[in-house]
């Protein structure tokens, strides 16, 4: 009970989101393969819900930080991106996805949406650049420390690393000609879009504990 009390409660509320992302996954398992597609499927249950919690994350984190957000932006555009991309919004207009070459060279494409394209992709990739050369180096500096944020944010990465790894499973076990039970690509598709619940709910914590940290520090 002791060791129990030294806990955060940030440590106890990202064991019971991967716990219940576990949960979730075995009792979609369980489910006839219609519903369970109706919980999962593009659009449905999960993924909105997905994008609900990384687009109030970026509310969040931009009122947490909302003095420094000249030079931290691009953190609450990527929650913003994260969030748009559960919402589809880089096939919603057209169709074509903005990663697609066809966007931008097809005749079928309006000229507004290959424009859109073109600032989508550019906020994107600076977004990334700029995350990755003012956050990298200082999240792995922090991790090393055992810092209470940086730990949250490793999480949330690992679901996210996770979901992408099993992401498209079925394509490539055909591609590779490997003879996998079906049941394991559903246990795919289901963990993947849970996790990619899982992963925002865990930033959010994050953010929490960042406002938190900044009132102890302004008191």
């Amino acid at each position: 009970m002791k060791q129990l009390a030294r806990l955060h409660w940030s440590t106890l509320a990202v064991s019971l989101v991967i716990a219940a992302c576990l949960l979730l996954i075995t009792a979609l398992q369980f489910l006839d393969t219609v519903t369970r597609l109706r919980i999962i499927r593009e659009g449905s249950y999960v993924e909105l819900s997905s994008a609900i919690v990384w687009l109030a994350a970026c509310v969040g984190y931009t009122f947490v930080a909302r003095s420094d957000m000249g030079q931290i932006w691009h953190r609450a555009t990527l929650l913003l991106l994260a969030g748009l991309r559960e919402l589809d919004l880089h096939v919603r207009f057209a169709g074509e996805s903005i990663f697609n070459e066809d966007t931008y060279f097809h005749a079928g494409i309006s000229t507004g949406y290959r424009i859109y394209s073109i600032l989508a992709i550019a906020l994107i990739v600076t977004t990334v650049i700029r995350t990755v050369l003012v956050d990298a180096r200082p999240l792995l500096t922090n991790l090393k420390r055992g810092e209470r944020l940086a730990r949250l944010v490793a999480c949330a990465l690992g679901l996210l690393v996770v979901a992408k790894t099993i992401d498209g499973l079925r394509g490539r076990a055909e591609d590779l000609a490997w003879n996998l039970p079906w049941a394991l690509f559903e246990l795919a598709e289901s963990a993947e879009e849970v996790l990619e619940l899982g992963a925002p709910i865990i930033v959010t914590v994050a953010v929490i504990v960042a406002w938190q940290q900044r009132q102890q520090e302004t008191s």
